[in-house]
């Protein structure tokens, strides 16, 4: 009879799941055991508690027999603990009750002992992860229950009991343990998976301290704008537990490649920097200083920043190597550049601090550069290695070395051209200024006489070098009598020459014969570049990356790629953005390192959007070249469809006047930008007073004072009644009003709110700004999560500081709630920055040039912008390459390229899907006709359709998004003529006879001769149609024979008879003897009177043309009744 009851029983395999997940974790920690309290088995009033028999192994059916005694109401358990190679003290088992009663009598209790499956079998399809265990105990406890902690019953109660004991058990290996026995079957295809992956050996990921922050070069153009870096955790435990163990004794090691154009123009400019959790610079900070100087922060243990300054001046156009070493309390930098000699300089700076540094590099961020906080450098940064442990010596060599030496001579050059173009200038005024100053006659007789001495102000190999630079120079003196004044005048220069230089690219054209003649406009190119019309740079590296007249040179065009982002030119800021975000080129796929440059031109396109009266910019226009609708829409002043505008605007279509008056505002559609123009078709349309969007237009054009007189009263009133009449811009333009205007923030967000609601992304971006200043009524402290999202929700519906706002967000993740996603980020910025402004002005200049006839040229043009990322210029540029008949990898190089944005025209897709499928990589072409149908594109459905009927399969994701049902999917038939389907619903709005119809309509004629030819009842009824239509065919066949077979024999006895008459003629004389009678009957023979035959065969040719139309007739009867029954029956497996 039971002493006690069982009151808890915990669940083993609950209690183990904590030592199968640490199988997972890749550790090489060494096994500790965990104390285990010593054993007291009887206690001082007679309690105790101890092992009567118990086994000496663990197995599946295994038990102890425990013997204890209580001298008062208490509780005992039994508990098995055992450790494994990373984890100690766990316990899987438990098992406790009370005594109540009968407290003098020692009681025996046998424990069944329950080991997990993982700690007792061998490795099984089941039993995926066995655990090594180590060191199992089975350990009673006795406590009594008036000492217990009622919140605690079980737990840790051994070390806490009155009387205690322990026995160790030992444990099989794993090798040699026994199979579980299976109450379970896996199936087939699981068992053969499992019997190929059984013996797999599951290995970490290789892991290091040495990070490479940048493995390729990053132009920094002095702005707030650089590369975001994260460090998480390691993996490794032994890695990760140093550098735990690190963040208050630091060894923390930075390598850093520098190119310095200039030093800082404010007081510092970041090199480097590490920002917190809170937001704080952290260990380290590398900042450059005004002089060229390095300083560098860290942050102490005592929550104190310390800073020193290396007194070194870094000098410029070299390349310079930084190394950090941080060891506890101290910090060496070591600079290391080249000098004029060929040699290399070095200085080491060391700085000791009073207390330890404190790092934590998962805390926060690093920024390579500049961002919010601090601008950076001007210039370029090399590879940057990061040891997280620290390190004794540093290994970063130049890389790539090629790219950074071409950079190199690439600047000396151009600082040799401005020298050579500033002393030109200087000799140029020097000889001016003597031929507007009277000189003393002696000085002038000491002139003449004596032979003067000619001091070179270049040397003779850089007047050879730079031959084309002086040329010009010369070239601009003769034109302006005087030469360039100053760099104002040298950049306008500049302007000119790369505007000649690309025409004459154009006139060169794909001849080979024109190399020199490249050469030469390659270097003006050059010259363009270093007197500051930083286009040029760009368009030299799209002459080298497509090879188009120079050979393709990767590394060349990198060199000028960077030369023009590092001049904050905003095309190539885009060029650099859109290669590393896809990772062209050669350009390693980093969006990180995309971010930078995006952030730039992203904030830049914000504020060009601002300078409305710019003719220098324009609306980004997509116009396809080969669309002849879009290029009709083009054709500006003299265009048909202007004057048709134009003509319906003048008889008050306010829609006509709207259309008008956007085309003046921003320059589209061909038309010379026109803002007072506009303003008055803006005006005309408002005051009818019948279109909300017209309206508030005009309202806010009154309220900034663009193009008109600023008048706030009217303004305001028109902007209340655009409001009321539905649109959400008004209530975001009143929000304005009250914001900056009443300043009255209450209701302003109030309108904000509203306009947020109605679908306006600048009230919901506005709405941000509030939340982010912590402007919100009732609602104290900022928010900068709800302002994200609204940011967010701003940049995702196309507005560009909102998408700007939200991407900086994104490329920190230093938000709660928001995490990193610098991916993210760049494709927020992408669609905004194609936006700008200045992009736009080249995008319709390269229009201007095509429609001028100027196709070469027009092709130059569209390639250098398609380098930046623009879908249209791809697809125009690839056009014009087809067009032009240059080689194919031009066409297939713009093509291939417009298919890796976000959202590519269907034009490319459609052409690199041909030319896979033309080279017979069916499976690339098939995803890219995929990725055309799924944009509705009735060619990719119906190449797809056709690939399907060839034999081909379209992968099943792509036919579950085109909403095919899955019952359709099963049969190749069915798939194919859902896509015609599709395809003909799609075509259907331009041509009913489309090849598509045409391919159903096929489809389906095959498809019902299948069903007619395949039903018995009605092949046996067509062949009985068949055989009486035979029958009957046969017979009246048979009896136009013989009616013809008659009529033949008629014929010859008429014959028979002529030729008869005519070998008897009869005589005059005989006519004149005979009677009247016989007179006319002679008359008779001739003109009426037949013979005998005669009058006998005529009834019968009559007869037989009856009997010929009546089978006639009767054959076409029959056959076309036996036809219909036919077509009848045909036809009901059409439809």
């Amino acid at each position: 009879m039971s002493a006690g009851r069982v009151l808890s029983s915990v669940s083993t395999e609950t209690l183990f799941i904590v030592a199968v997940l640490s199988v997972h974790l890749c550790d090489v920690s060494k096994h500790t055991t965990a104390s285990v309290s010593p054993a007291l088995e009887s206690g001082q009033h007679g309690d105790f508690v101890q092992f009567v028999s118990h086994p000496d192994t663990v197995t599946a059916d295994s038990s102890v027999q425990l013997k204890y005694k209580c001298t008062k109401a208490c509780r005992v358990g039994t508990e098995v603990v055992l450790s494994t190679p990373r984890t100690t003290g766990l316990i899987i088992f438990r098992r406790t009750w009370t005594h109540v009663r009968k407290f003098v009598e020692t009681r025996t209790r046998t424990v069944r002992l329950t080991f997990p499956p993982s700690v007792v079998y061998k490795r099984d399809f089941f039993n995926r992860r066995p655990v090594d265990a180590r060191d199992v105990i089975v350990r009673a406890w006795l406590v009594h229950l008036d000492e217990e902690e009622s919140s605690n019953v079980g737990v840790s109660q051994y070390h806490r009991s009155l009387v205690r004991t322990f026995i160790f058990l030992q444990t099989v290996p794993l090798s040699e343990r026994p199979a579980q026995p299976q109450s379970r079957l896996m199936s087939w295809g699981a068992e053969l998976m499992w019997n190929l992956t059984k013996d797999r050996i599951e290995q970490c990921p290789p892991e290091s301290d040495v990070v490479d922050l940048l493995v390729f070069p990053f132009a920094s153009s002095g702005e707030k704008y650089g590369v975001v870096r994260t460090f998480s955790s390691f993996i490794n435990k032994e890695l990760e537990s140093a550098r735990l163990q690190a963040a208050h004794q630091p060894r923390v090691t930075l390598s850093v490649w520098l190119y310095l154009l200039d030093w800082c123009s404010q007081r510092f400019c970041a090199i480097l920097r590490h920002v917190n959790q809170h937001r704080k610079y952290g260990t380290p900070l590398i900042m450059l200083t005004d002089s060229g100087k390095v300083g560098v922060q860290v942050f102490l243990v005592s929550q104190e920043d310390k800073a020193f300054t290396a007194h070194t001046v870094l000098p410029l156009r070299t390349w310079i190597r930084l190394d950090l070493f941080v060891n506890q309390t101290s910090a060496k930098l070591k600079i290391t550049h080249g000098n004029s000699t060929g040699g290399m300089n070095e200085a080491t700076h060391t700085f000791e601090f009073q207390d330890a540094v404190l790092h934590n590099d998962t805390s926060g961020y690093f920024v390579i550069g500049g961002d919010i906080y601090m601008p950076g450098i001007q210039g370029y940064f090399g590879p940057i290695k990061y040891y997280r442990l620290g390190a004794e010596m540093v290994v970063n060599p130049m890389s790539p070395v090629k790219t950074l030496k071409l950079l190199d001579e690439a600047h000396r050059e151009c600082e040799e051209i401005k020298q050579i173009t500033e002393s030109f200038q200087y000799a140029v005024q020097q000889e001016q200024a003597k031929t507007d100053v009277c000189e003393p006659y002696y000085k002038e007789l000491w002139r003449k006489c004596i032979q003067p001495r000619c001091v070179q102000t270049w040397s003779w190999d850089q007047q050879v070098k730079y031959s084309s630079v002086l040329n010009m120079l010369r070239m601009l003196e003769e034109e302006t009598g005087s030469g360039p004044k100053g760099s104002k005048s040298v950049l306008m220069w500049s302007q000119q020459l790369y505007h000649d230089v690309v025409r004459r690219l154009g006139e060169v054209g794909d001849a080979a014969s024109g190399a020199e003649v490249v050469y030469a406009l390659t270097e003006l190119l050059k010259v363009c570049s270093c007197w500051g019309h930083h286009q040029a740079a760009l368009m030299l590296a799209t002459l080298h990356l497509a090879g188009f007249r120079p050979p393709a040179d990767q590394e060349q065009a990198h060199v000028y790629s960077l030369m023009g982002a590092s001049a904050d030119e905003r095309l190539s800021l885009l060029h650099l953005g859109y290669k590393h975000m896809q990772g062209l080129d050669g350009f390693p796929k980093d969006q990180d390192v995309a971010y930078g440059y995006y952030a730039n031109i992203g904030r830049q396109t914000s504020f060009d959007r601002d300078k409305v009266q710019d003719s220098e910019q324009a609306l980004t226009e997509h116009v396809h070249l080969s669309n002849v609708k879009e290029l009709k829409m083009q054709a500006g002043e003299e265009g048909d469809i202007i004057h048709f505008l134009k003509l319906k605007a003048e008889r008050g279509d306010i829609h006509s006047q709207k259309t008008l008056a956007q085309m003046l505002f921003w320059g589209s559609n061909g038309m010379m930008k026109d803002i007072s123009g506009a303003v008055k078709w803006y005006e005309r349309s408002a005051l009818q007073m019948t279109d909300a969007s017209a309206v508030y237009d005009y309202a806010m054009l009154l309220l900034k004072g663009t193009g008109v007189k600023k008048e706030q009263k009217l303004g305001l009133k028109l902007l209340k009644k655009a409001a009321d009449m539905g649109s959400a811009a008004a209530l975001n333009g009143l929000g304005w009003y009250y914001s900056t205007v009443r300043k009255n923030s209450s209701k302003a967000v109030y309108y904000f709110e509203l306009a947020a609601r109605n679908g306006s992304r600048d009230g919901m971006f506005n709405l941000g700004v509030y939340h982010l200043n912590g402007a919100i009524p009732d609602t104290p402290g900022t928010t900068e999560t709800a302002a994200f999202h609204c940011f967010l929700k701003a940049g995702e519906m196309g507005h560009v500081e909102g998408a700007v706002e939200a991407a900086s967000s994104l490329s920190r993740g230093m938000l709660p709630g928001v995490s990193r996603d610098s991916e993210k980020a760049v494709i927020l910025l992408k669609p905004v920055s194609e936006m700008n402004g200045h992009l736009g002005f080249n995008v319709r200049e390269a229009l201007k040039t095509y429609q001028q006839g100027s196709w070469d040229e027009a092709l130059v043009k569209y390639a250098m912008l398609a380098e930046t990322g623009l879908v249209v210029a791809q697809i125009n540029a690839a056009h014009l390459c087809e067009a032009l008949e240059h080689n194919s990898a031009c066409q297939w190089r713009y093509h291939n390229y417009s298919t890796y944005n976000l959202v590519p025209h269907e034009t490319g897709l459609l052409k690199m899907g041909d030319h896979y499928s033309a080279a017979g990589d069916m499976s690339k072409a098939i995803n890219l006709y995929s990725r055309a149908a799924l944009q509705s594109s009735p060619q990719g459905i119906y190449n797809l359709a056709v690939l399907t009927e060839e034999g081909h399969t379209v992968p099943r994701k792509v036919l579950e998004q085109m909403q095919i049902p899955a019952e359709v999917r099963l049969h190749k038939a069915t798939v194919v003529e859902s896509l015609l389907l599709r395809c003909w619903e799609l075509e259907t709005e331009k041509d009913y006879v489309s090849p598509c119809a045409l391919a159903l309509f096929l489809l389906k004629v095959g498809k019902a001769w299948q069903d007619f030819t395949n039903s018995t009842t009605q092949q046996t009824l067509s062949w009985g149609i068949l055989t009486v239509v035979f029958i009957f065919v046969l017979g009246i066949v048979i009896q136009i024979a013989l009616a013809h077979y008659s009529a033949a024999q008629m014929g010859r006895l008429s014959q028979t008879s002529v030729r008869h008459r005519e070998s008897h003629p009869v005589s005059e004389e005989s006519r004149r003897d005979s009677t009247p009678d016989t007179a006319a009957q002679h008359r008779g023979l001739q003109v009426s009177g037949p013979t005998h035959l005669e009058q006998n065969g005529r009834p019968r040719v009559i007869q037989n043309g009856r009997i010929l139309q009546e089978a006639a007739d009767q054959v076409i009867t029959v056959t076309g009744v036996c036809v219909f029954a036919l077509w009848i029956m045909f036809v009901s497996h059409l439809f």
